[in-house]
């Protein structure tokens, strides 16, 4: 018998750390939060709008983001995030004129996002915006650096909507799968026109980004609101793509999911269960919190940011950024704020970064420091905190 517990309690204990997987963080006898580093808080750009960080595979980090003339910017650090490289322009602004109806427009560029393929070459996504209706279409264009962004080739328009700002296309964001596919979520008004209803829709591109899929599919719509700013994470079997969804009130942080196999077949409406909020402990409906941001870390660990107005005044352009944590792509808690920002001051449009080795970077557009917008990060380390 005392043979026969001892087979048995070897075997429970191999059931035990196999289902743990590789990611001993996620360990339930730990709650996740992050010690925010102020020693590593640095002013990347005096002035800028929507931050997209980047670590390549070389370790240096790369950042793209809005000058204030409807360019895309892109700076690096190859020491960390300390110090930062003069900037590159890498999409510019131009003026266009509609040879049927005469109209003349300036487009500018916003919403980069940047992504590093296997091959190291970098894609650039930004969303072409006429500042005059019915000039030029509302578009998602990309281009591509072969010299880890020294360099940008010529902008590939890969969507078009609208050439009005009611029907446009908003926030595109990349996601690579394990087989090497690529997928660019964005907002999308396009096939609403007849209302104020707004989509998220991929397109993918087999071929290194080289070709995108002409038909979008559609991920998800919650008929009559606005599901928006799609950022997705996967973890290998499934993609989890966080949204802003306003079916109650307020913006809120959701995600809706899909396996890699199913890949979209069927949109995720309402009140699927592959739709859900992302924060374990609710918000009040009349608090914003829109505009999230998730990755997941090289540790497995799941990170989320969102700017809120949370504790602050009723007005959503002085919202600030929160950041929460969980081991699994939902429940997300220990919300934390990277920087101390006054209640008449802002911090958003953030995103994050995973630097490797249970660090991440939380990157903003805000004047806590300044009359003037600019672009801060700062540096967190993820901590486990025993129950």
């Amino acid at each position: 018998m005392s043979y026969f517990r001892q087979i048995v309690c070897c075997f429970i204990v191999f059931f035990l750390f196999s289902c743990a997987g590789d990611n001993p963080i996620s360990a339930q006898t730990y709650n996740l939060s992050i010690a925010w580093q102020q020693h590593s808080l640095v002013c990347i750009a005096e002035e800028g709008g929507y931050p997209r960080m980047k670590r390549l595979g070389d370790g240096s980090l790369l950042v793209a983001y809005e000058n204030r003339k409807g360019d895309v910017l892109i700076k690096k650090s190859i020491d960390g995030g300390v110090t930062w490289s003069n900037p590159v322009i890498a999409f510019t602004g131009f003026d266009v004129i509609d040879n049927e109806n005469g109209r003349s427009a300036k487009v500018n560029i916003a919403n980069p996002e940047i992504i590093q393929l296997p091959d190291n070459d970098i894609l650039l996504a930004c969303n072409f915006r006429p500042d005059k209706d019915e000039a030029y279409p509302f578009s998602i264009a990309i281009k591509r650096s072969r010299d880890n962004g020294k360099t940008w080739g010529e902008e590939q328009i890969v969507y078009r909507a609208a050439p009005r700002f009611i029907d446009g296309c908003w926030e595109p964001s990349f996601l690579l799968l394990p087989d090497g596919r690529i997928q660019l979520y964005f907002a999308n008004e396009n096939p609403y026109r007849q209302s104020n209803e707004q989509e998220i829709s991929m397109i993918e591109s087999g071929d290194n980004g080289l070709t995108w899929s002409s038909e979008i599919t559609t991920v998800s719509f919650r008929a009559g609101f606005r599901d928006g700013m799609p950022v997705p994470a996967t973890d290998g079997k499934d993609i989890y793509v966080a949204v802003e969804d306003n079916g109650n009130e307020q913006f809120k942080p959701f995600i809706v999911k899909n396996s890699i196999k199913d890949n979209w077949k069927e949109p995720v409406l309402a009140h699927s269960s592959n739709r859900y909020s992302a924060l374990k402990v609710p918000l009040p409906s009349s608090v914003y919190a829109g505009a999230p941001y998730l990755i997941r870390t090289s540790e497995g660990v799941y990170v989320l940011s969102f700017q809120t107005t949370e504790n602050r005044t009723s007005n959503w352009e002085l919202s600030t950024m929160e950041v929460a944590i969980s081991d699994k792509p939902s429940d997300f808690i220990s919300p934390s704020q990277p920087f101390t920002v006054p209640l008449n001051k802002e911090a958003k449009w953030n995103s994050l970064c995973d630097l490797g080795n249970r660090e991440i970077a939380a990157v903003s557009s805000t004047n806590f420091r300044s009359d003037k917008i600019g672009i801060w990060m700062i540096k967190g380390k993820i901590v486990k905190n025993e129950n």
